[in-house]
């Protein structure tokens, strides 16, 4: 559509400018005649050129069709500029092409304030439209002016004064014993000796690499220094032309992972009534935008404080968000992305801001983002999301909400293309507040029937709000041992659902419900589970923990149970590289380190993040980082949404997750451990009563073998004195 209205309005143009320059000829016919007569007595002899000259701002427009308030300052300086030339034409030209539209106004106002006040009021509109078309003031017009006057006026030569030439001559010409001579000339003598000898050329020697490598560093550093001493001043006077960076308003790259989000109509649950978005705080209307001056000062100043520390280049476009802005800063040829990667701790005291994040390079751009934080921040309302078209719009039920892009844009995921995530934030970084948010984003979704949920909560705290909903399968699990045995119990429960889909001919869940729904049978509802501390899993007992998670992570995904784990402290022993490798999907919150954003992220950046819910999220398949703001839900609210859902209908829980692992414990115990040693009950006191728990204590101890002290530890752990070993090997007695 673009394209044939520019097309249309150029052909156009083109017919009524040759219309007005042959209007007398007869080849533009007779409504080309009838206009040609019109334009010539209205605009005179600026009629043949004023419409070809249209072309070129139809050009620009058709390239760029986005307004700002720039354009409309060129449009306005351009009008003016028009009306200026049509003033002078009346002012100059007394004939029939004098022109109506500017001989009309000249003759109205030259009885008022005279042909002096006309030509004054012309000046004044030609002065003003050319400052706002140059986007310059009047002291660098004229200093632009007097610099041009200075380098067309011819430069005087040298006068040379031919009697002291002539008397130097002559008292060159005289013997050396008859010349004047004084101790400054002797001097002058004995100095340009003394620099001829030290310009003899010495003798030849190895010089070693590294002073040589040093001389041409400092070399480098003298240039470097020269050409950047007046650049601080030359680069802060020219910092209007950065006035023309592009803002923009939407991310091409979120664009495009949102556009992957399936979208349709969603089925409404049986006997079931989703809760509504009336819940939650309506976000505030005195919210604060950017405005585009506020972006040129920001602008403006970050490329000071650049040309600060000696590095040059343009800010080509710019985002502004609710938390941070970014600007997209495109370096000089001779500028290394190192250099600027290491100025980020400067640039942020520089700037006084709470910390920066430099990201080089981006990904297929040539440019280097860097992130500075608003100096007002906006408060993301988990209410925007779930009322947004986009979230009411998906057809996933597994959509879960992450938040807001750094331009202000909403940003959903879904967790069956993930398939599993991994999250990970120091304490007041706003880890819960975002896995509140996926939780409750989850919640409106799904009735019971559709997804079920088991929560794992060693810290006791965060997941006690959601007891007895009717999505949960066990009640919050807060003890690591009742943890590891569900873990273990939803191991059983996808193998489970993989006989009865191979029974079916059917290869993920949904054909397995469609089928299900059709020829009867069971259906299966989707199964996520949520683990708050994975630390703390790990060090009760690492390797059945790792082992589990590891074989849900491999294979549950075909059968619809997906994996949310959260952890403070994001190290090597719990993190550990199976448990990365099968959770590609992460999202890191600030952490403490840049070891620890290396760890769950595999590069730094996290460490520069704001907390508050600020996160870096890992989009599956891609290569970059997103960075999102995590929406604010409170307590009250989450308390209200829960107590709506729990008034339909009672907690639901499934006790085998809990018991069946107990019970074949129990029995592999009595089958297993049909007689105790002779020495049980001694080795019992001795452990508990020296508080050593190592199978080499007890073997000095009693002073028997290494295997008959294993033996009994582990009849000890099968009575449940002892605990299983942690990722340490050691033991708790219990």
């Amino acid at each position: 559509m673009k394209e044939t209205l520019f097309i249309v309005t150029f052909g156009v143009l083109i017919y009524l400018g040759f219309a007005t320059i042959f209007g007398d000829s007869g080849l533009i016919g007779s409504y080309g005649a009838v206009f040609a007569s019109y334009n010539h007595e209205y605009f005179g002899y600026i009629s043949y050129i004023y419409l070809i000259s249209f072309l070129i701002p139809l050009y620009f427009l058709y390239r760029n069709t986005s307004f700002n308030l720039r354009k409309l300052e060129v449009t306005t300086a351009s009008f003016l500029l028009f009306f200026s030339f049509l003033l002078a034409q009346a002012l100059l030209v007394d004939n029939e092409l004098r022109g109506k539209i500017g001989a009309d106004f000249v003759d109205f106002l030259v009885q008022y304030i005279g042909l002096f006040g006309l030509w004054t009021f012309w000046f004044i509109i030609i002065s003003v439209s050319t400052l706002i078309l140059l986007d310059k003031n009047m002291e660098e017009l004229t200093s632009a002016f007097a610099k041009l006057l200075k380098s067309a006026m011819p430069t005087p030569k040298p006068q040379i004064n031919f009697q002291e030439a002539d008397s130097l001559d002559s008292e060159y010409d005289k013997p050396a014993y008859l010349r004047k001579s004084d101790d400054t000339e002797f001097l002058k003598v004995q100095e340009e000796d003394i620099w001829k000898v030290e310009d003899l050329p010495q003798t030849k020697k190895v010089v070693p690499a590294k002073p040589e490598k040093r001389i041409q560093e400092e070399i480098l550093e003298e240039k470097i220094t020269t050409n950047t001493s007046h650049t601080i001043l030359e680069i802060a006077s020219k910092v209007k032309e950065q006035k023309n960076a592009l803002i923009v308003d939407e991310l091409e790259e979120n664009a495009k992972l949102l556009e992957s989000i399936e979208k349709g109509e969603v089925e409404k649950p049986k006997n079931f009534t989703l809760p509504s978005v009336n819940f939650l705080q309506k976000a505030s209307s005195t919210s604060h935008s950017v405005d585009e001056s506020e972006v040129d000062d920001k602008i403006r100043y970050l490329i000071e404080k650049l040309a600060h520390f000696k590095i040059e280049g343009d800010v080509v476009r710019t985002y502004a968000g609710p938390v941070v802005s970014t600007f997209e800063f495109k370096p000089a040829a001779n500028v290394k992305v190192s250099r600027i990667l290491n100025l980020q701790d400067d640039l942020a005291m520089a700037l006084s801001a709470e910390s920066i994040r430099i990201q080089a390079p981006i990904p297929g751009k040539d440019v280097v983002g860097i992130e500075i934080p608003n100096a007002t921040v906006d408060t993301i309302y988990l209410r925007d999301l779930l009322d947004s078209k986009l979230f009411k719009e998906s057809s996933s039920p597994l959509t879960i909400v992450l938040g807001k892009d750094i331009v202000g844009r909403p940003f959903i995921t879904d967790l069956k293309k993930l398939p599993h995530l991994l999250i990970a934030g120091t304490t007041g970084s706003g880890k819960s507040v975002g896995i509140n948010a996926m939780i409750l984003s989850l919640l409106y979704k799904n009735s019971p029937d559709q997804l079920r949920l088991l929560m794992i909560d060693p810290k006791m705290l965060e997941f006690s709000i959601y007891n007895d909903i009717p999505h949960l399968l066990t009640p919050v699990i807060t003890k690591p041992r009742q943890a590891i045995v569900a873990l273990n119990n939803m191991v059983s429960e996808m193998e489970r659902r993989y006989e009865l889909m191979s029974e079916n001919r059917t290869k993920s869940i949904e054909n397995y419900n469609e089928k299900v729904k059709k020829e009867g049978g069971e259906h299966f509802p989707y199964i996520v589970v949520i683990i708050d501390e994975l630390a703390d899993l790990m060090m009760t007992s690492g390797k059945d923990v790792e082992h589990s998670i590891a074989r849900l992570a491999q294979m549950a995904r075909a059968s619809g149970i997906h994996l949310v784990v959260a952890t403070q402290r994001p190290s090597v022993d719990v993190v550990t590289g199976l448990i990365k490798a099968n959770l590609p999907s992460r999202i890191s919150y600030r952490v403490g380190q840049k070891v620890d954003s290396k760890i769950i992220l595999d590069q730094q950046g996290a460490e520069s993040l704001l907390g508050k819910g600020d996160m870096l999220f890992t989009p599956p398949g891609s290569v970059g980082l997103v960075r999102l703001h995590a929406p604010w839900s409170t307590e009250e609210e989450i308390e209200n949404i829960v107590e709506f859902i729990k008034s339909q209908r009672a907690p639901n829980y499934d006790k085998s997750f809990l018991l069946e692992e107990t019970e074949g414990e129990s029995s592999s115990k009595s089958e297993t451990y049909e007689e105790l040693d002779q020495l049980y009950e001694e080795a019992k006191s001795v452990i508990l009563s020296d508080r050593k728990t190592s199978i080499s204590y007890l073997q000095r101890k009693l002073q028997i073998g290494y295997n008959r002290s294993a033996r009994i530890i582990e009849q000890l752990e099968g009575e449940g004195i002892l605990s299983s070993p942690n990722s340490k090997g050691i033991r708790e007695i219990l």
